[in-house]
């Protein structure tokens, strides 16, 4: 027998458990303005629901594809933007949807059960053409990737490539239903001079998988598996670290560092294997 949440989000017509819909217009047209949309842009409303963000960003974007999975969302953005000539409705799974060859923004309040992979579409291959995006999420998990520093492999990888910054902190009863936890604001601009290049993205993720493996160890003691002794001496002081620095207190930057220097100095036989 379904609860009494489940129920909710069944008369919601929800597919996913974690979607909450947001119903103030005040707060959307805030977060179309907060996210910079122009003219000439194609925007992404991810999990589009009834359209509250949709609507706005017809106002202002270029093109917007609305990507809906619930049939009864669908029917809702149909009789809303079926004449609209900006607006394409993609009925649609977004993790089965051919992301845009073009250059494209994302503004979205996805749903909350399927965050990371959502954001996994969107950053996990840099060659990918986002510029930008503005997501509503659970608070917790934008904390989690905007911690400073980095001791998750994956997110460390994103943020060679995009900054990252939690902005406001909006309650619970902006939604319906309304979650049992604050939500907040998500702001993903990609970096004008990426950390590392595009190509090294593979080989990054598997030095950051090595090293943070034991995030809490002296980085020395890490990377002595990859580094030779004189290697790491000179890398410590390159970093302004100690030997016994835990390698997790890295910033990205050092990490890069990192990066970098084993690819200019490391034998490649050393190097950690591509998962």
């Amino acid at each position: 027998m379904k609860n009494k949440r489940q129920r909710q989000h069944h008369k919601e017509g929800s597919n996913f458990p974690g979607q909450h819909l947001m119903h103030s217009k005040r707060l959307t047209q805030s977060l179309v303005e907060m996210a910079g949309v122009e003219s000439n842009e194609l925007v992404l409303d991810i999990g589009a629901g009834k359209g509250a963000l949709t609507l706005p960003l017809a106002q202002r974007a270029g093109k917007v594809w609305a990507i809906e999975n619930d049939p009864q969302f669908v029917e809702k953005l149909r009789e809303k933007f079926g004449k609209a000539k900006n607006v394409t409705i993609i009925a649609k799974d977004f993790l089965q949807v051919n992301l845009p060859r073009k250059p494209f923004c994302v503004v979205a309040s996805i749903p909350y059960s399927i965050t990371t992979p959502i954001l996994g579409k969107l950053m996990d291959q840099p060659t990918i053409p986002m510029k930008k995006a503005l997501l509503v999420i659970e608070k917790g998990a934008a904390k989690r990737f905007t911690a400073s520093p980095v001791i998750r492999p994956r997110i460390l990888t994103w943020r060679m490539y995009f900054d990252l910054k939690m902005e406001q902190t909006l309650p619970p009863h902006h939604f319906s239903p309304p979650p049992r936890v604050d939500s907040a604001v998500l702001f993903i601009k990609k970096k004008t001079k990426p950390l590392i290049p595009d190509w090294c993205h593979a080989l990054f993720l598997s030095l950051a998988s090595y090293g943070l493996k034991r995030a809490e160890w002296p980085m020395d003691q890490v990377l002595k598996g990859v580094f030779t002794g004189p290697q790491i001496t000179r890398l410590v002081k390159e970093l302004g670290v100690t030997r016994d620095c835990p390698i997790g207190w890295l910033r990205e930057e050092q990490w890069a560092t990192v990066f970098h220097s084993m690819i200019r100095y490391v034998l490649p036989y050393r190097w950690p294997k591509k998962k």
